[in-house]
């Protein structure tokens, strides 16, 4: 069972640095593992099976908001088996 950890980081970034960060998450769904890592502080995601993504727009004035959330449940390790299910005719 994973522990629990927490991981934020909050910093103002010029729009080219922003499409190389979007890139990397890119890349990181596709290989299924993503890191974080700022100072000290480091968290290993690895996202897979169905994922939850939520997207929300917010424009007031001169200032606007986008916030991605994508959510996800790890498989869990080990103990299951897969179910077999076959009838009389298919033995």
């Amino acid at each position: 069972m994973a522990s629990d950890k927490e991981f934020q980081h909050e910093s103002i970034q010029d729009r080219d640095t922003i499409i190389k960060y979007l890139t990397t998450f890119a890349e990181g769904f596709q290989k299924g593992e993503i890191e974080f890592r700022a100072g000290t502080d480091e968290i290993v995601i690895k996202p897979e099976g169905l994922i939850q993504m939520e997207v929300k727009v917010k424009s007031t004035g001169r200032k606007s908001k986008l916030t991605i959330k994508f959510s996800w449940k790890e498989a869990p390790t080990g103990g299951k088996t897969k179910l077999h299910i076959s009838s009389a005719d298919q033995k």
